[in-house]
C-alpha cells in the first residue's frame, strides 16, 4: 500500500509499451475507391472498363484504351457520423471535413511502327482512405469497469514493472493500490458507474501512382503502376467513468480503505484516460494488370496488387486522472513531455481482381469488378524481431480471406452522362458480406461535356457496422457503432 506522497517519478516505471496492434494492420489493409467523380459515381467499378485516370489504382492496364492525352482535378465534401449504442443508451458523434480527391495527367501516343499498337503514360493521385470521423459512446457499466482490466494486466508485477501507460498511471493516480502484496481498485464494481469514449480521428492516405501501359492492336493491354502512398492519421480518444449515483461510499467497499486519509482518497467520484497519438509515413507497392478485348461489347480484366510496405512512425502520449469525494484529485502522464515516439513496418495483404465490362456501343456500359484478399496476410514489423510476434498470430487467427464487389453503370445521353453503382466490401473476419466489417456504397452522379473540357459530379453514401468495445473484450460489454457517411464530389478536367 502507498500513502498519499504523489511519486512523479512513477510515469516511468515499466518497460516501453508497444501499442500497435491488429486494428492498425487492418486500418491500412482496408482502402476503398477513391479518385475521380465519374470513378466515385460507378463506385470505383473500372477493372475492364478503362479509360479513366482512376485505373492506375484498381487496374494499370486501363489508361492503354487511352488515344488522347487528360488531365483532371476532383475535390470533395465529406459528412461523417456515427450512431452508438451502448447498454441500450444511444448517442452520436458528427464530422465534417472537405478533403482533396485527386487528380490525373494521362498521356498518350501511338507506336513509330504500328498505329494500331499505342503507349500511354500516367501520373494520379487518390485518396484511397478517408480517417476523418467522431465518435461518442456513453452508457451506463452493468457493474463493469476498465478497471478491471488494469487490475488483469499487473498479474504478479511489482509495482515498479507495472505497464506504464496503463496500470503505471491508475496506481499514480489511487485508481488501484497494493494490500497485502495484492492489488485492488477504488472503482466498486458492486456499483454502475456511467461509463463514455469519445473518439476523434483526422487524416488520410493519398497514393500516388506512376503507370506505363502499352495496347497491343487494340485488343490486349497491358500495363503496370508503382503506388507510392503518404499516411497521415491523428488519433484521440477520452474514457471516462462516474459515479452519477453517488453511490461508491468511503464505507462500503469490501477491503479496507482506512489507511487513506480521510479528506484526499476514499469515496470513488471519477476517472478519465485519454490516448493520443499520430501516425505518418508512406508505403510503397507494385500493381500489374491486363484488359483483353474479346468483342466490340465485352472486356475482361484482372489485376494484381502486391502488398504495401509502409514505414510509419507514432508519436504518443498517455493521460490519467481520478478524483475522489473527499476531495482528492490526481493526474499522470507517460511519457514525460514531448512524449513518445515508435518506428515499425506495416504489411498489408496481396489483392487479385477480376473484372468484366459489357460496352454497348458508345451509349452504355456496365462494369463488374470482385477483389480476393487474405487480411490474415497482414503484419506488423521492428527492428527487434519479437516485439509483434503476438500480434501477428492475432491477425492469423482473427482474420481470414475476404472479398469485395463493385458494380457501375453508365449512360451517355449527350452532352450529358447519367452514372450510378453499388459496391459492398467484405468482412475481414470471414463472413465475407454479412457481419461487422462489412460497407456497403451507393454512388450515383452526372457528368456533361462541351468540346474537350468535362466535369463530373458525384454522390457516395456508405454504410457499415461494426461491434466496439471501450477497451479489453472480457471486461466490457460490446456497443453497436453504425457508420453513415457521405461524400459529394466534383472533378473538372480536359482531354488534349
Amino acid at each position: 500500500m502507498k500513502r498519499i506522497i504523489l511519486l512523479p517519478a512513477l510515469c516511468l516505471l515499466g518497460s516501453t509499451v508497444i501499442s500497435q496492434n491488429d486494428i492498425d494492420a487492418m486500418r491500412y489493409s482496408q482502402n476503398y475507391f477513391g479518385g475521380s467523380s465519374r470513378s466515385k459515381a460507378m463506385a470505383g467499378s473500372f477493372g475492364a472498363l478503362g479509360a479513366d485516370g482512376t485505373c492506375m489504382s484498381i487496374n494499370p492496364a486501363g489508361i492503354g484504351l487511352y488515344r488522347k492525352g487528360e488531365m483532371n482535378i476532383s475535390f470533395g465534401l465529406k459528412f461523417n457520423r456515427v450512431d452508438a449504442t451502448h447498454n441500450g443508451t444511444g448517442d452520436q458523434g458528427f464530422k465534417a471535413s472537405v478533403p482533396f480527391d485527386g487528380l490525373t495527367l494521362v498521356g498518350a501516343w501511338d507506336a513509330a511502327n504500328n498505329k494500331e499498337n499505342h503507349h500511354a503514360l500516367g501520373l494520379s493521385c487518390n485518396q484511397i482512405a478517408n480517417y476523418n470521423s467522431t465518435t461518442n459512446i456513453s452508457g451506463m457499466s452493468k457493474n463493469k469497469s476498465i478497471t478491471q482490466d488494469i487490475l488483469a494486466t499487473t498479474g504478479n508485477s511489482s509495482i515498479k514493472n507495472l505497464d506504464a501507460s496503463f496500470a503505471g498511471l491508475a496506481y499514480e493516480v489511487y485508481l488501484i493500490d497494493t494490500i497485502n502484496s495484492k492489488y485492488y481498485s477504488l472503482v466498486n464494481t458492486k456499483y454502475n458507474v456511467l461509463q463514455s469514449k469519445i473518439i476523434e480521428t483526422t487524416g488520410r492516405n493519398n497514393e500516388w501512382c506512376f503507370n506505363y501501359a502499352y495496347g497491343y492492336i487494340d485488343k490486349l493491354y497491358l500495363g503496370a503502376s508503382l503506388g507510392i502512398s503518404s499516411i497521415n492519421f491523428n488519433y484521440s480518444s477520452n474514457y471516462t467513468e462516474q459515479d452519477v449515483n453517488d453511490s461508491i461510499k468511503r464505507t462500503n467497499y469490501t477491503y479496507p480503505v482506512w489507511y487513506y486519509p480521510a479528506d484526499k482518497v476514499g469515496g470513488f467520484k471519477d476517472l478519465s484516460y485519454t490516448e493520443t497519438f499520430k501516425t505518418s509515413g508512406s508505403g510503397y507497392s507494385l500493381k500489374l494488370g491486363a484488359i483483353y478485348r474479346a468483342a466490340d461489347f465485352i472486356r475482361i480484366g484482372a489485376s494484381f496488387n502486391s502488398p504495401t510496405i509502409y514505414n510509419l512512425t507514432d508519436t504518443y502520449v498517455y493521460y490519467m486522472s481520478a478524483t475522489y469525494d473527499e476531495g482528492g484529485s490526481f493526474t499522470a502522464q507517460n511519457p514525460p513531455n514531448p512524449g513518445g515516439k515508435f518506428n515499425y513496418k506495416i504489411t498489408t495483404p496481396m489483392k487479385f481482381t477480376g473484372s468484366v465490362a459489357f460496352i454497348y456501343q458508345k451509349l452504355a456500359a456496365l462494369n463488374i469488378d470482385y477483389d480476393i484478399i487474405s487480411y490474415n496476410q497482414a503484419s506488423l514489423q521492428s527492428s527487434t524481431a519479437s516485439v509483434f510476434s503476438g500480434v501477428n498470430e492475432t491477425i492469423r487467427k482473427k482474420y481470414s480471406q475476404s472479398s469485395n464487389l463493385r458494380v457501375g453503370a453508365e449512360v451517355n445521353v449527350k452532352p450529358i452522362f447519367l452514372r450510378m453503382g453499388y459496391a459492398m466490401y467484405g468482412s475481414p473476419f470471414g463472413d465475407t458480406f454479412k457481419g461487422d466489417g462489412v460497407s456497403s456504397f451507393f454512388t450515383g452522379g452526372i457528368g456533361a461535356r462541351k468540346g474537350k473540357t468535362y466535369i463530373d459530379l458525384s454522390f457516395t453514401k456508405r454504410i457499415s457496422t461494426e461491434g466496439y468495445y471501450m477497451y479489453n473484450p472480457n471486461y466490457v460489454d460490446k456497443n453497436k457503432n453504425k457508420n453513415l457517411g457521405t461524400t459529394i464530389a466534383l472533378t473538372i478536367g480536359s482531354k488534349f
